[in-house]
């Protein structure tokens, strides 16, 4: 997949299209995505994905602007395990926030080639969000633009909402979020150096900077820690370690019964399987280490590690 920048606009080849925030890339974008490549394919186009950085409300609106599921990186990895040919990020800012329903078609048909635009039922667009699926229709009409609308996916009887997905990622029930998702629920990030504590305990983590505006709730997870090809059980902590200085976010993983030497700004995968307990300060080194046992004991059954 290729992330596209403004040198290379406009385009030369006709795309397929689709558009929309992707925040946690749950079963309802899967399932435009793979629409999208599908006719990519069968009409010799290349597939475009267009989304959003900041989130539009996070400039518009920031007060009702909602919490991450994932970070802009995350969203890119995601996308790459999709077959997507073009990603393109739209810096959202004033000037993109003023183009009008007509300004907002041209630009897709003009600069990003788009022939067919596949969109979700409660997609709007332009200035104000003026413009609404009916709106698309008609200018793509006169554009050369074909839009096709996928009706919502459901679970049963819930349908799949980025909405309820960090509503339950709030709570803590990444098990929950999980069948949302059709995956399990992850973070990528680049490891960083940490204050080396939990090496000097017995302890030893990786660490990660998290997303800003993480839904997820802060504690203790079991789950996975993905380096290249290899997923290695851990014990996974969110928060601002309150026993050490309570002011820094990290995402830290002990991994579990296995020595691994993962260097300082390496990519890797977080992977969250299900909320141990919350997060709390101890009134010593030595309490900290009886729960961070406790907390490996209760990983170690859940994930099944011998």
């Amino acid at each position: 997949m290729k992330v596209l920048t403004e040198a290379d606009l406009p385009l030369e080849k006709e795309t397929v299209c689709t558009i929309g925030n992707f925040d946690g890339f749950h079963r309802g974008h899967s399932h435009i995505l793979e629409k999208v490549r599908r006719e990519a394919e069968e009409t010799g186009r290349a597939s475009l994905v267009i989304t959003f950085e900041p989130h539009p409300k996070k400039l518009l609106n920031p007060e009702k602007a909602p919490c991450r599921i994932t970070g802009l990186e995350t969203k890119i990895d995601l996308l790459e395990g999709q077959k997507i040919d073009y990603l393109y990020i739209i810096k959202f800012d004033r000037e993109f926030s003023r183009k009008s329903p007509e300004e907002f078609i041209d630009f897709l048909t003009d600069r990003l080639r788009c022939k067919k635009l596949i969109v979700g039922h409660d997609w709007r667009f332009g200035y104000g969000g003026k413009g609404d699926i009916q709106t698309a229709k008609q200018l793509g009409e006169k554009a050369g633009l074909e839009v096709e609308v996928i009706p919502p996916i459901k679970l049963g009887e819930e349908r799949v909402s980025s909405t309820k997905i960090r509503q339950l990622l709030k709570e803590g029930k990444v098990e929950q979020v999980s069948k949302y998702l059709g995956r399990d629920y992850c973070i990528k990030g680049k490891t960083v150096k940490g204050d080396r504590l939990g090496s000097k305990i017995g302890f030893p983590t990786i660490n990660i900077i998290p997303p800003e505006d993480l839904c997820l709730r802060k504690g203790v997870y079991s789950g996975f820690v993905q380096y290249r090809d290899e997923l290695l059980p851990a014990v996974i902590n969110y928060g601002n370690r309150p026993t050490v200085d309570g002011k820094k976010e990290f995402i830290e993983a002990h991994i579990i019964g296995k020595k691994v030497q993962i260097p300082e700004n390496a990519p890797v995968r977080i992977y969250f399987k299900k909320f141990l307990r919350e997060e709390k300060k101890f009134s010593d080194i030595d309490q900290l280490k009886k729960q961070i046992k406790a907390d490996i004991d209760s990983a170690m059954k859940l994930l099944e590690v011998k």
